[in-house]
């Protein structure tokens, strides 16, 4: 493969290109090197340095339309940035609440303050404390409500409970997402 047609190739590369518009009652700034979002329920920063290492994307603010201008030559970190944005802006406007289902005999959560102290089957109780910028509740004994204005940190937080008792393979006893059912083993057959 010659050098030109090699260039050629880099050449008629695509470029991905779209805008992510910003709501009216949410403010964005560039400070250093991250994008500020400052919205009715806080603010949020996208450190841009650590999602982009390599310099690959190029985002514009665009203040008079109210939009960030998306541009990168790769189409899976295209959708990626994307979305990180959309996250941003829906967590500063409305915020994000997910739900955990505690299933098994025994197994509950109890809330104090930001420490949620489970009893799942062991011979101790398992606290974890929560971050500042996350709030939860407890509708129910077995059901754990996280809400937050930053979809990574709750999500992540989410996937720290679960790590503390995952569901079983053959029963679906232990922490799980409210919306999801866990695909069971069959057990022994006779």
């Amino acid at each position: 493969m010659s050098f030109r047609v090699l260039a050629s190739r880099l050449a008629r590369r695509p470029l991905f290109e779209a805008s992510v518009k910003v709501p009216a009652t949410v403010e964005v700034r560039k400070v250093a090197d991250q994008l500020v979002f400052a919205g009715p329920l806080g603010t949020s920063c996208l450190g841009l340095s650590s999602i982009d290492s390599l310099g690959d994307a190029a985002l514009k603010l665009v203040p008079d339309q109210r939009e960030i201008a998306v541009c990168t030559p790769n189409k899976a970190f295209f959708g990626t940035l994307r979305s990180l944005l959309r996250n941003k802006i829906e967590g500063v406007t409305k915020g994000v609440l997910v739900y955990l289902r505690i299933v098994g005999i025994g197994y509950r959560a109890s809330i104090e303050g930001q420490t949620i102290t489970f009893k799942l089957g062991y011979s101790h109780d398992i606290a974890y404390d929560l971050p500042e910028s996350m709030r939860a509740f407890l509708p129910e004994p077995t059901l754990i409500g996280l809400y937050g204005i930053d979809k990574n940190q709750v999500t992540q937080a989410a996937a720290n409970i679960i790590r503390l008792r995952p569901p079983s393979v053959y029963k679906g006893k232990g922490i799980r997402m409210a919306d999801s059912t866990p695909r069971l083993k069959p057990g022994k057959k006779k």
